[in-house]
Order: C-alpha cells, then sequence, then structure tokens
C-alpha cells in the first residue's frame, strides 16, 4: 500500500515537472488531457511573461535639417536599345539565358527544298533563326518552302509541326 502511494506521488511530481518543462506550445499541445494541456499552456506563458525583460524606451534620434534645400536634378533619359519582335526571341533561352516576353508558339515558312525529315536536319526559317532536329524519328514529306509551327514544349523543349504532316519533332534552336 505504501508502494503504491510512492509510486503515485512519484508520477504526480514527475508529471508537473513535465508541465513546467514544457519549452514551447508544441510541447503543451501534445499533451491528450484538457486541464493538463491548460494547465501546460498557462505555465508556459507565465514563464515566458517571467523571461522578458522590460521594453526598453525607444531612443529618440535627432533629425539635422539641411542649412541649405538640395535641388532637384533632373533624371537624364537612359539609351534605349532597338526593340526586337517577340518572334526574333523564340528560343533565345537555348542560346542566352534572358528572355523578356513569353510566348508559346511561333509560325513562319521553312526555306528550301525538304525531303527527309530527320535527326540533324537544319530548318532555316524566313525569320533568320536556324532550328536543329534532335528526334531520333524521322519522315519522308516532300514540300517546298512548308509552313511550320514551332510550339514550346515542357522541359524547355520545342516542338516543330510542318503542315501537311501529321507529326511533331523535337528540335533545338541553333542561330
Amino acid at each position: 500500500m505504501i508502494n503504491k502511494r510512492i509510486l503515485a506521488l512519484g508520477a504526480l511530481l514527475t508529471l508537473s515537472f513535465g508541465l513546467n518543462a514544457a519549452s514551447s506550445i508544441e510541447d503543451c499541445s501534445a499533451i491528450s488531457d484538457n486541464e493538463k494541456r491548460l494547465q501546460c499552456y498557462d505555465n508556459f506563458l507565465q514563464k515566458k511573461n517571467n523571461t522578458q525583460t522590460e521594453p526598453t524606451k525607444p531612443t529618440v534620434e535627432e533629425t539635422v535639417k539641411p542649412t541649405k534645400p538640395v535641388e532637384a536634378q533632373e533624371p537624364q533619359p537612359e539609351p534605349q536599345a532597338p526593340k526586337a519582335k517577340p518572334a526574333d526571341s523564340f528560343g533565345q533561352e537555348q542560346i542566352k539565358s534572358s528572355t523578356k516576353k513569353e510566348i508559346t508558339e511561333i509560325q513562319s515558312r521553312a526555306i528550301g527544298k525538304f525531303k527527309m525529315w530527320e535527326k540533324g536536319l537544319e530548318v532555316r526559317l524566313e525569320n533568320g533563326q536556324v532550328w536543329e532536329i534532335t528526334d531520333h524519328r524521322s519522315a519522308y514529306h516532300m514540300v517546298e518552302n512548308p509552313k511550320i509551327s514551332i510550339e514550346k514544349g515542357i522541359f524547355d523543349s520545342y516542338l516543330l509541326g510542318i503542315e501537311g504532316l501529321n507529326k511533331r519533332f523535337r528540335v533545338k534552336r541553333i542561330k
């Protein structure tokens, strides 16, 4: 009987020490008993308030008045570079990593006569861009100056579509 009382008293002391030793709100929220959790929150906040020092008085900074008024300087206009067309910068991030306007597709014409569309074929567009097919698939489609569309795919890839061909090829911009 005495052993049970000693065990109960030891458990009570251990539990109350655990409540007082709560170092954060998370420790208190882990307690499942409502009364003990409330007591833990109260003890935590009381301990937090006791450890805080008195707030320091804000220092008053003296403002120095200028003896002479500052004259406003006129901003000089910055020289502006000639603006490029958005279609000219399409796919440019593969060459340089900076693009300003994000477009998802361009349409143009490929210059030349094409028969076999396969890996390594360089396609020169009317706007001066050069794209190379990187896809392992190939297709036979004989056409001269075809209308093409290049659209942005996932993971910085681009897909070339040819008018009259129900297939698209992965491409990368060379120039």
